[in-house]
């Protein structure tokens, strides 16, 4: 039998290895970020990115090339056959791994429930017996769900920006909270910006297109049309805030209130620190604005009303109804603390959690920036078995200290205001970010 070109199909074959082919998922590689676009989990992003895989699993388990099965299916052979296995043995294989993918997405999904799991495993595993099964099985073609695309574009503009505009991460969030837009902090006008990042998208459409079963030019272009719609409102939106869940208000609201010292501040035309003087003294915001109270809490809702309609843009349960109360119990909560004597923004909970996953989400924008390449040529070198690595033009220390650093100042930024902060703790959360760093990035095909 010949020899399988195993570093050519980026393929390793047994226990953990097989996990990174069938699904990229495991332990440190950070798999669940990747996957968990909302606080309830898309199982179903997770299920068509295994199932795509089949072929190449199959392939890699019989130690022949891709094409070589492909040709085999063509002529009316099932993968099962191909295999070497028996039907209820490659079916466990492969449900096996796809299980795991699930488990470990559920760790983040609080909405779940153990009878739900098992009945998307359950659907999984059905469909997963229908392909194997299947004389002349084609995977090429296949429904395509495009708001996944853009939405994992959506998810790395800031980082994108931030590569243009040669800006750290954590400047341009501290300058989105101040109000700045995306195009302010790119350098480049609003039409400039708007094509670098649709030229980018658009290929990634066109890509998937190609294999979309239900195709149409106009389908597409309307897909296009929209997803541009959506960039430039993002990109001209002051305060812009590219969380991304299935919608959590609570973070988007925090995070607007988190900076409300610093907004004030900004309208007094004091310094952060003498604002937070006068209100360790007894002040209220209020007081130290100039402002009246419906005055400065007008202003200070506009903004976070502005952030909270993008957000709902992307809400699977929007409801006028509900908006309108979110609106309107944190309109209350920032009437209350600007009105407050004596206000202390300065320690709460940090979730890093969800810091370290918004960073991970973006780190193939990120070398894509970093490498000066379009963003379907290097998801198509990754799937062809590169790694971010070979595909940024430096060396493994470089990419990943680059990468740390972005990283590691959000999180120390984030440290200042962590009421439960501890060095040893920061330290050990910076030291399992940056192991699944380089996990990620040396990985040959790796899949966010």
């Amino acid at each position: 039998m010949k020899t399988l070109n195993i570093a050519k199909k980026g393929v390793i074959i047994g226990g953990v290895a097989a996990a990174i082919l069938f699904g990229g998922t495991f332990a440190g590689i950070g798999g669940v970020s990747a996957y968990a676009a909302t606080t309830q989990v898309d199982y179903k992003a997770i299920v068509e990115r295994n199932l795509s895989s089949v072929v190449s699993y199959v392939g890699a388990i019989a130690n022949r090339e891709d094409s070589e099965i492909r040709e085999e299916l063509m002529r009316g052979q099932n993968l099962v056959q191909l295999s070497g296995m028996t039907g209820s043995e490659l079916l466990n294989r492969l449900a096996a791994s796809l299980n795991q993918s699930i488990d470990l997405a559920a760790r983040s999904d609080k909405a779940i429930t153990k009878e739900e799991l098992e009945r998307i495993k359950s659907d999984a595993s059905q469909r997963i017996s229908t392909i194997i099964s299947t004389d002349g099985y084609d995977d090429t073609k296949r429904d395509v769900d495009y708001e996944i695309i853009i939405d994992r574009h959506m998810s790395g503009l800031v980082g994108y920006v931030g590569a243009i505009a040669n800006r750290e991460d954590s400047e341009v969030r501290e300058l989105l909270q101040q109000g700045k837009s995306l195009v302010e902090l790119s350098g480049l006008t609003e039409s400039e910006l708007l094509k670098r990042l649709t030229t980018s998208l658009n290929q990634s459409i066109d890509l998937a297109a190609n294999s979309d079963k239900a195709f149409t030019r106009e389908k597409v272009d309307l897909v296009k049309r929209d997803a541009a719609q959506r960039i430039s409102t993002i990109i001209s939106t002051g305060g812009y805030d590219d969380t991304k869940r299935d919608v959590d208000y609570e973070i988007i609201i925090d995070r607007h209130l988190s900076g409300l010292v610093s907004y004030v501040g900004a309208i007094a035309n004091q310094e952060d620190s003498r604002v937070r003087e006068l209100l360790q003294e007894g002040k209220s915001l209020v007081e130290l604005s100039g402002l009246s109270d419906s005055e400065l809490l007008k202003r200070l809702t506009a903004s976070l009303n502005q952030s909270i309609d993008l957000a709902a843009r992307s809400d699977k349960a929007f409801t006028k109804e509900k908006i309108d109360r979110i609106k309107s119990d944190a309109a209350q909560r920032i009437s209350t603390i600007i009105s407050t004597s004596g206000y202390d923004d300065t320690k709460r909970d940090v979730d890093y959690k969800i810091i370290i996953d918004r960073h991970m989400s973006g780190l193939i924008s990120y070398v894509v920036a970093i490498a000066n390449r379009e963003d379907s040529e290097v998801r198509n070198l990754l799937q062809e078995g590169k790694s971010l690595v070979e595909v940024s033009g430096l060396n493994q220390t470089e990419l990943h200290d680059r990468l740390v650093d972005w990283l590691n100042q959000s999180l120390d930024l984030a440290a200042k205001s962590d009421k439960a902060f501890t060095k040893e703790k920061l330290d050990r959360i910076k030291s399992d970010a940056a192991q699944r760093i380089s996990t990620i990035i040396s990985t040959g095909g790796y899949k966010e």
